[in-house]
């Protein structure tokens, strides 16, 4: 058992003072004042948060410091259509940029293939930390990526093939999810293909719908309408200017990354505002990092752009912790309370700050991450 005396916890909810924490590699035990218990260790932190969720990651996909071939397994980008294609596979757990998430206080990511494709596979949800990729995984498949934006386009056309405009993207789009209907009602014969598609279609799984543009935004909408899908939005960087259509949906939104160079177009409204505007109206938002694009470990800075913006600084944290747990349906991993398996984080101080820094990471009870050691 261990100790952890924090003046202030986050719990996923909201801020506290002065409570100490009791939990081993079973899970949290105590959260409240002080107790007399026989203890291996006691820890100090002037801030305690549960351990960051990166909703939106390409992590282990798209290696740090490797070549466009080796070490990129991001997109598969010699057919608009595959669902069949699980990012599990593709994860190499020992891509630098896991123990730099971890040193960020970012513990856990949802994995998803890139946004070349019109459908580019499922996600796998992975802890930041561990030997190898079976140690890691906490649930796989999850999440179907859907690339409602100019990506599969630009793709598609050099190889003179659909999609070439956003009209074809959408056919390939609900082509697929049409197929998968009649496959349903009738099996005659396994599809791999069809049967990846299931777990949306039934509300067993969501959708990912990766879109940039308010139009793109409202495509991916009027699909989800038809098709009945559980969705999200990701990325969503026009999202503010169709508020009223993703919040009479319930539609969450994936927002970020905030601090991305607008190299294209469908960057150009992008701005720090876009996810105040959607939290102030009702919106559910979790910030993500959409790693390799803005490096997951410093996803915890753009909880500070969103409270410079006037966000309440509770609700700001929720965007990385309890929000995307109850997205990813792993609600225990967000909360700091009796009986969660939350991982846990140590500030000296403030975490949305430049200047604080983690002093310890713990991941399913074990230490994963200490400042006083080398990495």
């Amino acid at each position: 058992m261990y100790k952890i005396i924090a003046d202030k916890l986050f719990n996923g909810e909201k801020t506290l003072e002065d409570r100490v924490i009791l939990f081993d590699e079973r899970g949290i035990h105590h959260v409240g004042s002080d107790v007399k218990e026989m203890v291996k260790e006691t820890f100090r932190a002037k801030f305690l948060t549960p351990g960051f969720i990166d909703l939106i990651s390409g992590i282990g996909l798209k290696e740090e410091s490797l070549g466009k071939v080796e070490g990129n397994d991001l997109d598969e980008a010699t057919n608009p259509q595959t669902p069949e294609l699980v990012a599990l596979d593709g994860i190499n757990p020992y891509d630098e940029a896991f123990p730099k998430a971890v040193r960020g206080g970012v513990t856990k990511s949802l994995v998803l293939p890139g946004i070349s494709n019109s459908i580019g596979g499922r996600g796998s949800v992975v802890f930041n930390f561990g030997n190898n990729i079976l140690e890691m995984l906490i649930k796989s498949p999850f999440g179907m990526r859907f690339s409602v934006n100019t990506e599969p386009k630009e793709t598609y056309m050099k190889q003179k093939k659909m999609p070439v405009t956003r009209m074809g993207n959408a056919y390939l789009i609900r082509d697929a999810l049409f197929k998968a209907q009649e496959y349903k009602k009738n099996k005659k014969k396994f599809s791999l293909f069809e049967e990846s598609l299931q777990g949306v279609l039934d509300k067993k799984d969501k959708a990912f719908f990766s879109s940039f543009r308010a139009d793109d935004i409202t495509t991916s909408l009027r699909i989800s309408d038809e098709f009945k899908l559980d969705t999200v939005i990701a990325h969503g960087f026009e999202g503010d200017l169709v508020i009223d259509e993703i919040k009479k949906r319930n539609v969450p939104v994936a927002f970020g990354p905030i601090i991305l160079a607008k190299e294209t177009p469908e960057l150009r409204h992008l701005s720090v505002q876009v996810p105040a505007k959607l939290i102030e109206g009702g919106v559910t938002v979790a910030l993500v990092s959409g790693h390799p694009y803005y490096p997951a470990e410093f996803l915890r800075l753009q909880v500070g752009l969103l409270i410079r913006e006037g966000v309440e600084r509770d609700r700001a944290l929720k965007t990385i912790t309890s929000v995307p747990a109850t997205i990813l349906g792993v609600e225990e991993f967000g909360r700091v309370k009796e009986g969660s398996k939350c991982d846990l984080v140590l500030f000296n101080g403030v975490p949305w700050e430049t200047k604080s820094q983690v002093e310890k990471v713990f991941i399913k009870g074990k230490e994963a991450y200490s400042r006083r050691l080398p990495m």
